[in-house]
């Protein structure tokens, strides 16, 4: 089992945007994984497990397409790398089966940042507002997805699993 769980989240507001903070990004939140798989695909390949190998990718509910929901502003080089990690889920699910599955999760809130916009109580209460469970996530609950996705979905690959409390359907 692999899981990619590498992640920069820094604010990058489009007017003050510059190479070096998109590359970082790409570089942080993709490319890595990208080359992590690359590298250990022929060991993955060799799994004795009956659900076989499998990659699990830490992407994001805020980009994910069509039906992501957009973090606020300022946040252009993370979503955009993010959004590159889940169309790498959905690119490498095809080109390794039968061996290997790969299936991401994209949380919502799992944990507060400890400093920003996001760690005030009324920016938490306000999120919280469109979450129809009405709570943040944990850890826990990120680290059974992802124990799931790797051990007991033997017949799921190229899924991205949102764990967001419902907040996708709103």
């Amino acid at each position: 089992m692999l899981v990619l769980n590498a992640s920069s989240y820094q604010r990058s507001p489009l007017a003050a945007l510059d190479a070096a903070q998109l590359t970082s990004a790409y570089a942080v939140n993709a490319a890595s994984a990208a080359i992590l798989c690359s590298r250990l695909v022929p060991l993955l390949g060799r799994s004795p497990l009956p659900s076989r190998a499998a990659i699990v990718a830490m992407c994001d509910i805020h980009a994910l397409g069509e039906h992501g929901l957009p973090r606020s502003r300022d946040f252009l080089a993370y979503a955009m790398s993010k959004a590159a990690l889940a169309e790498l889920v959905r690119t490498l699910a095809r080109e390794l089966a039968p061996r290997i599955r790969v299936n991401g999760v994209a949380p919502g809130v799992v944990a507060w940042p400890e400093s920003g916009h996001e760690s005030d109580a009324a920016a938490q209460q306000s999120y919280l507002s469109k979450v129809p469970l009405a709570r943040a996530g944990t850890p826990e609950d990120a680290a059974e997805t992802i124990r799931w996705l790797a051990l007991d979905a033997a017949y799921i690959t190229g899924e991205i699993v949102r764990l967001d409390g419902g907040r996708n359907m709103l």
